[in-house]
């Protein structure tokens, strides 16, 4: 789809037909913007890769901006990250080892949960020991 037919849609219009278009071309920096929100109104995570000053409200208004070492500074600024090689795989390779370090990160706090339960219900049972003694003992030396 061209950006002079993305033009003429409403946001209404252009949320019905952003899921099914696979290619839009000649757009005006507004009209990507657009198109980006209109995927994440679908509840699509968007990237949106740019380099140019153009390209400035597409990466804030993305989930993901990403942008090159080479870009103008405003792109630079306006995205979540830059890109110091020449290769897309670098953000396959990124996604897979923040994964590893997430699992890495719950099998953490998992263990640490685990073997801290004993110690907190120590410190529970020990509370309630507290209160009932001191009842105890309040009622017994009125």
């Amino acid at each position: 789809m061209l950006g002079k037919d993305v033009e003429k849609l409403s946001d209404e219009a252009l949320e019905k037909v952003v899921e099914e278009i696979v290619v839009f071309a000649k757009l005006s920096p507004y009209d990507k913007e657009r198109i980006i929100k209109s995927l994440r109104n679908k509840n699509h995570v968007v990237g949106f890769l740019g380099d140019g000053i153009n390209d400035s409200l597409s990466l804030i208004a993305s989930d993901v901006g990403i942008s090159v070492d080479t870009a103008a500074d405003i792109a630079k600024e306006s995205s979540d990250m830059i890109l110091l090689e020449k290769s897309l795989l670098v953000l396959k390779d990124g996604i897979i080892e923040g994964r590893r370090i997430f699992d890495n990160i719950i099998k953490y706090i998992k263990m640490s949960a685990s073997s801290n339960f004993g110690n907190m219900f120590s410190v529970v049972e020990e509370y309630f020991f507290a209160i009932f003694a001191n009842v105890a003992y309040t009622n017994t030396h009125k």
